[in-house]
């Protein structure tokens, strides 16, 4: 008799401490739904993302659209990311290269500084990026650069693979920098870019895996230009890419050709949301200055003709 007690009585604690581990496995499940065509690429053709926080697009001016799309990456960091999407086929929409004070000299000054500096020109300033990396004591580039058709630079370092170019005939594309010299005569403006992401329609294999803010451009085969930001250094804002994901990202929004600008405190998203007004809003966090845009030497700006 004690001994069927005793079975009943373990029965009776087991389930209640199977009852009681049922209720307190509380899983979450993560699940990334796109709003969007451009998240819908990410989600479909990436292993990035895990679950969408926010998925928006708005429109600057016609053949100027940006996306902000926020995530938990798979690897269970939180990401921030801003991509600009440029009609190219557009006449009246193109960009061009900035430096402080639209002076054809090297120094810094923040990106929305350099924006106002083209304020009331022959064409309107919708936004744009930070460029090139540079020496932070002269704001010299590393790469070649060219504004408004003045070489200013033409030598670079191993890190400078390719360049953004825009020729005379207003024609822009990304481009190997060993083929700089031989036609630099054909350059309106050229930024130059770090390692190549994407080329060819193909990702490019990466040696370096850390984990940065970074600024990436990209061409895509119906003739847009994609800017994009990921805010990183920040662990419940956004920890930023190594060149693998990034490359991974710009391919699947689209890229067949694609090329790592400078990052770190340098990247800088900002938007002119009323036209030609001195309104540049910052539209990302910068990783350096409390979250204020840093000084950077050269930067990417979207143009629209008047």
């Amino acid at each position: 008799m004690k001994a069927i007690k005793f079975l009943l009585f373990t029965l009776f604690i087991s389930l209640q401490v199977s009852c009681q581990t049922t209720s307190d496995d509380n899983y979450t499940t993560y699940k990334a739904v796109a709003k969007t065509d451009r998240a819908k690429q990410l989600i479909e053709n990436t292993n990035l993302v895990a679950q969408v926080f926010k998925d928006s697009t708005y429109t600057l001016t016609e053949g100027v659209v940006v996306h902000e799309f926020d995530y938990l990456s798979q690897k269970g960091l939180a990401m921030k990311t801003f991509v600009y999407d440029i009609d190219l086929n557009r006449p009246d929409v193109s960009v061009v290269a900035s430096l402080p004070d639209n002076q054809p000299k090297f120094a810094m000054q923040p990106m929305t500084a350099q924006a106002t500096a083209l304020l009331n020109t022959k064409f309107d300033v919708i936004g744009g990026v930070n460029g090139d990396f540079y020496d932070m004591t002269t704001g010299v580039p590393r790469g070649v650069f060219v504004f408004n058709g003045m070489v200013l630079k033409d030598t670079y370092i191993d890190r400078n693979e390719g360049f953004l170019a825009v020729d005379k005939n207003n024609k822009v594309y990304l481009q190997d920098i060993k083929l700089f010299k031989e036609n630099k005569d054909n350059y309106q403006h050229v930024v130059s870019g770090g390692v190549w992401l994407v080329k060819d329609a193909e990702l490019v294999k990466q040696s370096d895996e850390t984990v940065h803010p970074r600024t990436a451009i990209g061409t895509t085969k119906d003739n847009h230009l994609l800017l994009m930001v990921v805010d990183g250094r920040n662990y419940t804002w956004s920890n930023g890419m190594d060149y693998t994901d990034l490359g991974v990202f710009m391919k699947a929004i689209g890229a067949e050709q694609a090329l790592n600008f400078d990052g770190g405190g340098s990247s800088t998203f900002f938007i002119n949301p009323n036209g030609n007004a001195n309104e540049f809003l910052i539209r990302n966090l910068p990783a350096d200055n409390g979250g204020k845009e840093r000084a950077v030497a050269n930067g990417v700006i979207i143009t629209k003709a008047k």
